[in-house]
């Protein structure tokens, strides 16, 4: 995967990638129903034909955006968990190093190239359509469940829904954090001078904050 990094994209990179890294960049700055294909196709200076020849439809270059993005992201999480698992054998796992196996993969793709894949989950999350929810449930489900396995195990006084349910709170707090969407931090008064974390500090915090909220005592 590359980063988009001039206003135009280089002729170098042939036509279908071009058409993918202008229609990742539009979509995650416009979304995917304001984010046209003549957007797209201006950016990766192609014309309609080229998109309609390599996606057949903007339905199938939204699927394609996302399978690209998505795959490594997943593989890296559920790499993360098998890693806390394994060595944590033959006992369970500490729910602090679970939340760090959801955290810190998503913290360290973050940046970079992977921003707009953060921003395009948002947009999925936010503002889902039908195309978009049953894409990222095809794509998220098996790491969804694994993960949600291992935290029943962990809180086992907690209903399987509940688990899932504070796992998808967790999830949601985690996307609003590194996609920077008017971070309230900066918006509270008194915290005007709030300095920017590395991702170290990030990640502290944000195991901290999940695993608080998976802990919590149940309500009922």
């Amino acid at each position: 995967m590359q980063e988009i990094t001039t206003e135009k994209l280089s002729l170098e990179i042939d036509a279908r990638e071009r058409i993918m890294l202008a229609a990742r960049h539009v979509f995650a700055r416009s979304g995917f129903e304001l984010g046209t294909v003549r957007d797209i196709t201006e950016m990766a200076q192609v014309n309609t034909a080229a998109v309609n020849y390599y996606f057949r439809s903007k339905d199938e270059l939204i699927r394609a955006v996302f399978d690209d993005g998505l795959k490594p992201i997943i593989r890296v999480r559920l790499q993360a968990l098998e890693n806390c698992v394994s060595q944590a054998s033959p006992d369970l796992p500490t729910l602090p190093s679970v939340a760090e196996a959801l955290v810190r993969p998503l913290v360290e793709l973050s940046s970079g190239e992977y921003r707009d894949v953060m921003l395009l989950l948002m947009h999925a999350r936010t503002r889902a359509n039908d195309l978009t929810a049953k894409i990222v449930v095809e794509n998220f489900t098996p790491v969804h469940e694994k993960f949600v396995d291992v935290l029943s195990k962990l809180l086992p006084e907690l209903a399987r829904s509940e688990v899932a349910f504070r796992y998808d709170c967790a999830r949601g707090a985690i996307l609003q954090t590194l996609v920077d969407l008017a971070p309230a931090v900066r918006l509270v008064a008194g915290a005007a001078h709030f300095a920017t974390p590395n991702d170290e500090v990030i990640v502290a915090r944000l195991v901290r904050f999940v695993t608080a909220g998976l802990a919590a005592p149940s309500a009922g």
